[in-house]
């Protein structure tokens, strides 16, 4: 009797251990889809910042992608719901920052995936860095930054030109993180 409890919790410990392991790749692997998502929205930032429309068209190809696989998961209810909403906005987005005839229809573009990315971020942990989200009221556009310091994206002639919206540090994010 002994010998067959041993058995039992020996048995039911390494089921817990293997379900603690799976749990924990399926957040690496939506963490790394996320850091995905981010890094390729970063150099499409880049791009725009360095009027480069020719890297802005392909790496916004990367970011569509990125979008298009972006799955919300882990979430409660309501969040998902309403994330869903935004999701959708945000690969419609993505989709027309892909297919922008120039460099002012990708930033306006930009500026709309901006935000549905932000929204996303408040619910989602889709890094660990800080990250702020700003607005350049000359040119009606939002972009997301690791730093507090406005660098404009938008306009060579105003880098310094524009405003603090919001931020959000790792201490900003729900407790416990959202994602799984």
């Amino acid at each position: 009797m002994k010998n067959s409890l041993k058995g039992i919790y020996a048995t039911c410990l390494i089921c817990l251990m293997l379900i603690s392991c799976q749990s924990s790749q399926g957040q690496d692997v939506a963490q790394a889809q996320r850091d995905r998502l981010f890094k390729a929205y970063m150099e499409v930032k880049m791009d725009i910042k360095d009027e480069n429309f020719e890297g802005g068209k392909a790496h916004a190809i990367q970011l569509e992608k990125e979008v298009q696989n972006f799955r919300l998961k882990g979430l409660q209810l309501d969040d998902m719901m309403r994330l869903k909403k935004v999701s959708k906005t945000m690969k419609t987005d993505a989709t027309s920052l892909k297919s922008a005839p120039d460099m002012k229809a990708m930033k306006v573009s930009f500026s709309a995936v901006t935000q549905s990315l932000f929204t996303i971020m408040e619910t989602m942990k889709c890094t660990d860095e800080a990250v702020y989200l700003q607005y350049c009221p000359m040119e009606k556009g939002y972009w997301l930054s690791y730093d507090k310091a406005i660098e404009n994206p938008y306009a060579a002639s105003m880098r310094n030109c524009g405003q603090l919206v919001k931020g959000m540090a790792t201490a900003d994010y729900p407790e416990p993180v959202a994602c799984h």
